[in-house]
């Protein structure tokens, strides 16, 4: 019975892990936030155009068969089912793959060329949207984010923690389902969860960006869409304006007209506090800065 328990106790300690990185991955939420910089893997040509209309510095890494792959270790990966439509219900291509082999399966994308990553710092976030077109996700997916020849990767895991030859990727996430997922999470908070992540010294970098494994099981499957590092340099959302000006933020609450309803969210885009009402209280929330949403008004919100 004692087993038991403290098998129990795991798992919940997992779940909770999980939950806080999860958060819901439109990438309206943190175009809200007005990042200072964008370095984009996989993302729509939509959510490129937003980001840019909101002062964000975008830097491309998206594969271009010239000096950035797409690749896959030794045919382990099939082409999947890219027909489900993509975050924020948007048409368009996203990576879509199914295991190929039994025994074993890896992929990543890859920089040829000395690209600068200089800006990224233990507040960089990094973002990723995920899901199974067919309902048959792998049990555990490991994701290996950098790892280049002046960096050591961080190794976390989606669903179940991932053993790979003994080294065990924590998970940050659920395994995936038939909708969009999404995770996002500080390089602070990667370190902390695997210790060996070292970022640092990545002005001229080189190598794999992100990578994963997904096991041996043939047919099984998982799509990415917005796949992105983001720096809100302290300040994020620090130019994000009222837009009709008839929200009212006291030390207490949020007021909006009736029938508008409220969202508040944290720097990870994460729902913190909603009402469908007209009054929104601010009790029992931590410290810090958020978004505040009504409608087409976006307001930072400083919680003191």
């Amino acid at each position: 019975m004692k087993k038991t328990t403290l098998l129990a106790l795991s798992a919940l300690l997992s779940l909770a892990a999980q939950a806080q990185y999860t958060v819901d991955p439109s990438n309206s939420l943190v175009i809200n936030q007005k990042p200072a910089t964008v370095d984009y893997i996989i993302l729509s040509e939509n959510a490129v155009n937003e980001f840019t209309a909101a002062g964000t510095k975008m830097n491309d890494l998206q594969p271009n068969d010239v000096d950035r792959f797409l690749y896959v270790w030794d045919n382990t990966f099939n082409a999947g089912d890219s027909s489900y439509p993509r975050v924020d219900m948007e048409e368009g291509g996203y990576v879509s793959l199914s295991v190929g082999s039994v025994g074993w399966s890896g992929a990543g994308f890859c920089l040829t060329t000395e690209t600068n990553l200089g800006h990224f710092n233990e507040n960089t976030r990094f973002h990723l949207a995920y899901m199974t077109p067919n309902d048959n996700a792998p049990a555990s997916l490991g994701i290996i984010i950098l790892g280049g020849e002046t960096t050591k990767p961080a190794k976390v895991a989606l669903g179940a923690a991932f053993d790979d030859n003994g080294v065990i990727y924590p998970a940050v996430g659920p395994k995936a389902s038939d909708d969009w997922n999404g995770i996002d999470i500080s390089f602070g908070d990667l370190k902390k969860l695997f210790p060996e992540f070292d970022w640092t010294g990545s002005d001229k970098y080189k190598d794999n960006i992100f990578s994963f494994l997904a096991g041996g099981v043939t047919g099984q499957a998982f799509s990415f869409d917005a796949l992105y590092f983001y720096n809100l340099d302290g300040a994020g959302i620090e130019g994000v304006e009222s837009v009709g000006g008839s929200m009212v933020v006291t030390g207490k609450t949020i007021n909006v007209p009736a029938g508008q309803g409220i969202e508040l969210f944290n720097l990870a885009g994460q729902m913190v506090k909603n009402t469908k009402g007209c009054v929104l209280g601010l009790e029992g929330l931590d410290k810090g800065v958020y978004v505040a949403k009504s409608g087409r008004e976006v307001r930072k919100v400083v919680v003191r």
